[in-house]
C-alpha cells in the first residue's frame, strides 16, 4: 500500500521523474498512499513530511490472487518464456503445474522447450542466457583477408577493396568496448580504437671473459643466418676491448654485443614470446661458451706453421663435425645396440649388425647395414647420408634415424 518499507522509499525517490512509473496491482485500502495516487494528485507527501510533485506514471492493474491451470497456461503460452521458475505456492499444486507444463512442452522440439524449475526456498537456480556475438572487421583486414594467396594479392593491387568471402580466415586483435566489438590489424589499433601500442625493450649484461671467436662459434652451432657487424671501440670507454665491438643479430629478434666493455656481453631484444625465448637461450649459451671445456679445445693452437685463418677453420669444422658424428653414433647405438663407428675428418661410417639375439624379424637376422654420413657444410648442418643394406625396411629405419639426428643438430633457422 506504499505506507512504509523499501517500496515507499523508492516511490519517494522516483515520483518526481516523468520517466518512472508506478503500477498498483490489486485492491488498495482507503486512506493509503496507494489509494491516493490513483486519483492522480499533483503533489504527494513523502515519509519525511515534505511535499513533492507527482510526475511519474500511475496505473492500476486488476489482479486476482487465485487462477486456475487454464489461465496460467494461457499466460505462460502468450509470454513464451525461455525459463519458467515456479515459486511461492503449495508444493503439491506446483508439482502438478510443472508436470502439466512439461507434458505440454514435450510436444515441441528439444531446442525449443523452456527450462522448468521448482526450487525449494533458498536454493540457487542457475540460468544460461545466450546472445549472438558479432564483430566488425575494420581497416586493412576488411580490405584483404589474412590468408590471401598470390593471385588474390595481385588482384588486390589492381582493385581498391577486395570483398571478403565466407570462410576466409582473419587474424587480428579483438577489441570490445561498450558492447561493441571490432577486429583490427595490430597496426590499425591506434586508428580505430583509443588504445595505443607500446613496446618494451630489454637489455641484459652477462659476464663474459671468453674470446669473441668462441662466442661466434657457439652461436653458429645454435642458430643459422647470423648477421655480424664490427665497429671500432670509442677511445674514452673504460675497459673496452681492443678487438673492437662485434654485434651478432639473430633473426632481427635479439642482438648480442661483445667487446664494448671488457668482461661483459650485452643481450638486447624487444620483449615478445619469441624474443624472450631466444634471449633466454642466448644467455645460457654465453655462460656455456666461457665455462665449457670444449671452448678451450675449439680455440686452441695445435700448430703454428699454418695460417691463423686456416687453423681456425679446420679446427672448427673438424671438431663440430666430430661431435655431430658422435651424436649419430649414440642414436644408432640406442636403437640397434650393435653399432661400430669409424671416423675420418668430417666423415663417419657406421656398421649396424643384427643377429639372432636382437628383436628382429627372421628375414633380418644376421644382416649388416652400413651408413655413411659426411657433413658437407657444418655451418648450416647439411650432410650427405648413404645407407647400404639388403633389407629395405632396415635401411629405411637406419636412414630415418640418421636424418633425424642430422636435422636436430643443425642450427636453428630464424626465418
Amino acid at each position: 500500500m506504499l505506507q512504509s518499507g523499501v517500496s515507499r522509499q523508492l516511490f519517494d525517490r522516483w515520483a518526481s521523474d516523468p520517466k518512472n512509473g508506478c503500477l498498483i496491482a490489486g485492491y488498495a485500502v482507503e486512506h493509503t498512499l496507494a489509494k491516493e495516487i490513483m486519483s492522480q494528485p499533483k503533489e504527494v507527501v513523502t515519509m519525511e513530511g515534505r511535499r513533492q510533485p507527482l510526475n511519474c506514471l500511475v496505473d492500476y492493474v486488476s489482479f486476482s490472487a487465485h487462477v486456475d491451470f487454464v489461465q496460467n497456461r494461457d499466460f505462460i503460452t502468450s509470454v513464451n518464456p525461455t525459463n519458467i521458475i515456479l515459486v511461492h505456492g503449495a508444493k503439491e499444486e506446483m508439482g502438478r503445474l510443472k508436470g502439466a507444463l512439461m507434458l505440454q512442452y514435450n510436444k515441441l522440439p528439444e531446442n525449443k522447450r523452456p527450462t522448468i524449475a521448482m526450487p525449494p526456498n533458498e536454493v540457487e537456480v542457475k540460468l544460461i542466457f545466450t546472445r549472438r556475438r558479432s564483430a566488425k572487421v575494420m581497416g586493412k583486414l576488411a580490405e584483404t583477408p589474412a590468408d590471401d594467396n598470390d593471385d588474390q594479392v595481385e588482384e588486390s593491387k589492381a582493385k581498391a577493396v577486395v570483398e571478403p568471402r565466407e570462410g576466409d580466415a582473419v587474424r587480428g586483435i579483438l577489441v570490445t568496448q561498450q558492447n561493441s566489438s571490432k577486429i583490427v590489424a595490430p597496426e590499425d589499433l591506434s586508428t580505430y580504437t583509443p588504445l595505443r601500442v607500446g613496446s618494451v625493450s630489454s637489455r641484459l649484461h652477462v659476464p663474459f671473459v671468453g674470446k669473441i671467436e668462441t662466442l661466434r662459434m657457439f652461436l653458429g652451432e645454435m642458430f643459422r643466418d647470423i648477421e655480424e657487424t664490427r665497429e671500432d671501440n670509442e677511445t674514452d670507454v673504460d675497459g673496452a676491448d681492443d678487438e673492437g665491438v662485434v654485434t651478432f643479430s639473430i633473426g632481427s629478434q635479439v642482438k648480442v654485443i661483445a667487446g664494448k666493455t671488457k668482461g661483459v656481453a650485452t643481450v638486447e631484444w624487444d620483449c615478445s614470446p619469441v624474443g624472450d625465448v631466444i634471449a633466454d637461450s642466448l644467455v645460457a649459451l654465453i655462460m656455456h661458451a666461457q665455462s665449457s671445456a670444449a671452448s678451450i679445445r675449439l680455440t686452441g693452437r695445435p700448430c703454428r706453421h699454418r695460417s691463423k685463418k686456416a687453423r681456425e677453420g679446420d679446427l672448427e669444422n673438424q671438431t663440430t663435425a666430430e661431435e655431430h658424428l658422435r651424436a649419430v653414433h649414440q642414436a644408432l647405438s640406442d636403437q640397434f645396440l650393435s653399432v661400430e663407428a669409424t671416423y675420418e675428418a668430417k666423415k663417419g661410417t657406421f656398421e649396424v649388425k643384427l643377429d639372432a639375439n636382437d628383436n628382429a624379424s627372421e628375414e633380418s637376422n644376421g644382416l649388416v647395414c652400413t651408413a655413411t654420413v659426411e657433413f658437407e657444410n657444418i655451418l648450416d648442418g647439411t650432410a650427405k647420408v648413404t645407407v647400404e643394406c639388403e633389407d629395405e625396411k632396415l635401411a629405411a629405419n637406419v636412414r630415418g634415424c640418421v636424418q633425424n639426428v642430422v636435422a636436430a643438430s643443425a642450427p636453428i633457422a630464424m626465418d
